[in-house]
């Protein structure tokens, strides 16, 4: 039976890497449904049973390869949007380029952020319209921010901690404009919020109108965080 959603076949041999995936999409990319197989075998049976808008393929499978499955691929469904995993060296990866064309790649192993930035270029609806909310034991709050600035997204995060306690972050065009907590704002709220260990957030639309007070760009601001908090976690502050 066919199927109309975003699903993502996932071609991985390794079980551990394809649930990793799996679990971080659940969380990043709700709309994205991955399809996983171990196998070409398995594989060959989910496009018979299913539409996929994108393909997710290791090189080195247990029945075959990953390279033959694509090119395969390409003779029934020229189209496809394809994303490939490899291990290989840069001058093999340079004649597998040439012969499977300007497809994506990714080269083992790899940041499961550079996966969701991939997706989300691939379906720029899905960034646009994505919604985020879970608990903190789930994802990682530094996590989330990431994703967000590398998909240059507008969103205010709302975040409640393990006392109850309420902060925000505010993210417009890819950048960290805004945090605040109960108690402070800015760089030392940003720190406070990144510190709770437990708790829930949720995304809310951004339309504009915070007052910015976190400046520089988000990588820096998110590393040195993340430094701080790693220098309250050895002094058991935190």
């Amino acid at each position: 039976m066919k199927d109309t959603n975003l699903n993502l076949l996932v071609l991985e041999s390794d079980l551990r890497l394809s649930e990793m995936i799996r679990r971080h999409l659940q969380q990043s990319l709700p709309e994205i449904t991955p399809l996983l197989a171990r196998t070409v075998a398995e594989a060959n049976v989910f496009i018979y049973q299913y539409e996929f808008s994108a393909f997710l393929v290791d090189v080195a499978l247990l029945d075959g390869s990953g390279i033959e499955f694509i090119v395969d691929l390409k003779t029934v469904l020229p189209d496809a949007q394809i994303i490939l995993m490899t291990d290989q060296s840069h001058e093999e990866l340079n004649r597998t380029r040439q012969h499977l064309g300007q497809n994506s790649y990714l080269h083992k192993p790899f940041d499961i952020l550079e996966l969701d930035r991939k997706l989300r270029l691939l379906f720029p609806e899905v960034a646009k319209t994505a919604s985020f909310h879970g608990s903190l034991r789930q994802m990682r709050l530094v996590d989330l921010i990431q994703v967000k600035c590398l998909s240059g997204d507008n969103c205010q995060l709302l975040i409640t901690g393990p006392a109850g306690e309420t902060g925000s972050i505010t993210i417009s065009v890819g950048e960290i404009l805004n945090a605040q907590t109960d108690r402070c704002v800015g760089n030392e709220a940003l720190n406070e919020i990144l510190s709770w260990k437990r708790g829930f957030f949720h995304e809310a639309e951004f339309a504009g109108g915070v007052e910015v007070n976190i400046s520089g760009r988000w990588e820096l601001v998110l590393m040195e965080a993340v430094r701080q908090l790693d220098e309250c976690v050895a002094l058991g502050v935190v």
